[in-house]
C-alpha cells in the first residue's frame, strides 16, 4: 500500500514563496490555518510521472531524463528539501546545507526521539551539538526542527517542543471549543540564528500560549506598506480570551526576534459574528498531526529509505557524509570498481556537475 502524504491545514507547511524558489524565498513563512482541515497528497507510485511538472517526478524519472536539472527544480532547494544519506544500510542521516555554496556548512536534523542536533563543516568536521533542553515541566513529547528561515544575511534555526497537556489543560481548552480536544500539545519555541558559515549568533526561547488556535513564523509584515522587514521574524497566534461574556475575546500573540533580543506583544481581539457562531456548531474535525504522529510510531522501526542517485549527487556536492563511512545508493555499492572511485572522488573533495555526476554514476539502463 503507498504512503499517503497527510497535510493539514493546521499543520506545518512552506509558503509558495520559498517552494518556487523565488526572490521572495527569503520571506519563506510557515503557518498554521485555523481551520480544522486536511488535504491528502495521494501520490501513487509512477502517477506522479504523469505530471507536466518535473518537480513532481519519482528520482526515478528525474534521474534518467537527460533535461532534468536539479538546481532548477524547485523541490530540491536547499532550505525546504531535507538532503540524506544511509551509512552501512542502517543508519539514516538527514540534514540541510546552510547555502549554495561549494562545501557548504551544514546543519544535521537529529534522530527521531532525540534532541542533538548539530552543525559541521564539509564530511562532519568540526561538529557543534546543539541540545534542546525542555522548557516546561511537562512530559516531553519531543524536540523538531520546525523550520529554516533566511533572516537578513543569516539564517534562523526555528525548534519546536512538544509537551503533553494535563488533563486540567485539556478540560479547560476543551471548553472553549470542542475542536481542541484533540490538541494532545502544547509548544514551546527555540530560535537559533546562525551564519551560512554555521557560527552561532544568538538563542532564545518562549513558550506559546495554550491552545495555539494557528500560528505562523515569518518576517515581520508592515501593515502600511505591505513590505517585509528582512531583519525581524515574527510569531503570530491566537489563543481564547474569554467567551463567557458578552463580548468573547481571543488574545492575538506575537512574538518579534531581531539581533538577539525578543520581545512579547499582546492585543485583544473580539470575536467575529461567524467565529461566535463556529463556537456552537460542534461540526467535527480531524488532527492531521495525530495521524502522523500515529505512522511516525508505527513505522519507527521500519529500515531506512535507501538513498538515490539524485540523493547521492547533492551529498557529494554538500561533502555532508563523513570521510570513511559507507554510503551511497544500492545498485552502486554493488558495482565494486565504480564504487571505489566514487568514494575515491569524493573524499578527495571532487565535484561534478549534474550531468557529468549523472553519466558517471548513475544507473541509467
Amino acid at each position: 500500500m503507498p504512503y499517503l502524504k497527510i497535510k493539514k491545514l493546521t499543520a506545518l507547511t512552506f509558503s509558495a514563496a520559498l517552494l518556487t524558489g523565488l526572490s521572495a524565498a527569503a520571506h519563506a513563512e510557515l503557518e498554521e490555518d485555523i481551520q480544522q482541515v486536511i488535504y491528502i497528497d495521494a501520490s501513487l507510485d509512477g502517477e506522479e510521472d504523469d505530471s507536466i511538472y518535473p518537480e513532481n517526478w519519482s528520482d526515478s524519472k528525474k534521474i534518467h531524463d537527460p533535461n532534468y536539472n536539479p538546481h532548477q527544480d524547485s523541490s530540491q532547494q536547499y532550505l525546504s528539501n531535507r538532503r540524506h544519506f544511509v551509512i552501512n544500510g542502517k543508519q539514516s542521516v538527514y540534514y540541510y546545507p546552510l547555502s549554495e555554496d561549494k562545501n557548504p556548512a551544514i546543519f544535521y536534523d537529529a534522530p527521531s526521539g532525540s534532541a542533538n542536533f548539530a552543525l559541521s563543516q564539509s564530511f562532519g568536521k568540526n561538529r557543534q551539538a546543539i541540545h534542546l533542553e525542555p522548557q516546561l515541566q511537562h512530559q516531553l513529547k519531543d524536540h523538531q526542527l520546525f523550520s529554516i528561515q533566511p533572516h537578513g544575511s543569516n539564517l534562523m534555526l526555528i525548534f519546536r517542543s512538544r509537551y503533553l497537556n494535563t488533563p486540567a489543560e485539556m478540560k479547560r481548552n476543551t471548553a472553549f471549543d470542542s475542536a481542541f480536544a484533540s490538541y494532545f500539545y502544547r509548544s514551546s519555541y527555540e530560535l537559533i540564528e546562525v551564519t551560512p558559515k554555521g557560527k552561532i549568533l544568538h538563542r532564545v526561547q518562549f513558550i506559546a500560549p495554550n491552545p495555539e488556535n494557528g500560528m505562523g513564523f515569518g518576517p515581520k509584515q508592515n501593515a502600511k506598506t505591505g513590505n517585509n522587514h528582512d531583519n525581524v521574524i515574527e510569531y503570530s497566534t491566537n489563543t481564547p480570551g474569554v467567551y463567557q461574556t458578552l463580548k468573547p475575546y481571543n488574545v492575538e500573540y506575537r512574538y518579534e526576534y531581531q539581533s538577539g533580543k525578543l520581545s512579547k506583544h499582546t492585543e485583544k481581539r473580539l470575536l467575529t459574528l461567524s467565529e461566535r457562531a463556529a463556537l456552537r456548531d460542534d461540526a467535527g474535525s480531524v488532527n492531521a498531526e495525530n495521524m502522523q504522529d500515529e505512522y511516525d510510531e508505527t513505522h519507527k522501526n521500519a529500515p531506512p529509505e535507501p538513498s538515490s542517485c539524485l540523493n547521492d549527487y547533492w551529498v557529494f556536492h554538500d561533502k555532508a557524509a563523513p570521510k570513511g563511512s559507507r554510503w551511497g545508493n544500492p545498485w552502486m555499492q554493488q558495482q565494486q570498481a565504480l564504487y571505489q572511485r566514487f568514494i575515491q572522488e569524493y573524499e578527495n573533495g571532487k565535484t561534478y556537475t549534474w550531468l557529468r555526476f549523472r553519466q558517471r554514476f548513475c544507473r541509467l539502463n
